[in-house]
């Protein structure tokens, strides 16, 4: 296995490849949002060779420069980084959702589900076609897991 790091969730991620892919996130946001390396410094609470030096993937970046910039460009900052092992960014909504309503949304998850299984196998074109169904249950579960988080704090 010559890049261990596509293969398992519990992979190996070289450093170099994480410090790239942020560097690469950090080049797209200053490209779409036409911004300097001193306003990317100005949300990691870092200087602007700093913010070029961490886009160019050559600095290792601290907690809290991290969350902040998560913060601010959520996953289009992490997003890529995150895939690299195995994760994903949720923004945590207290929504507006019932319970009611998502019973619903799983309900409907759960019809097309099936639908697709019929042969045994869901094809790439099935979930395409349920990939709403997913996102409204998804946003339903990670609404009732902030609902649960805050109630044990």
């Amino acid at each position: 296995m010559s890049a261990p790091h596509f293969h398992g969730r519990y992979r190996t991620v070289p450093a170099s490849l994480m410090l790239e892919t942020l560097g690469a996130s950090l080049s797209t946001i200053k490209e779409e949002d036409k911004a300097t390396d001193a306003d990317l410094g100005a949300v990691l609470g870092k200087s602007d060779d700093r913010a070029a030096a961490y886009r160019h993937g050559d600095a290792d970046m601290g907690a809290v420069s991290l969350l902040r910039g998560i913060a601010a460009w959520d996953g289009r900052f992490v997003g890529d980084a995150l895939a690299l092992v195995g994760f994903r960014l949720v923004p945590i909504e207290a929504g507006t959702a019932t319970d009611a309503a998502s019973l619903t949304a799983t309900c409907a998850l759960l019809a097309k589900k099936a639908k697709a299984l019929e042969d045994g196998v869901i094809d790439d074109d099935e979930l395409e076609g349920m990939w709403p169904e997913i996102e409204a249950a998804a946003r339903d579960i990670d609404r009732l897991r902030e609902r649960r988080r805050l109630r044990l704090v």
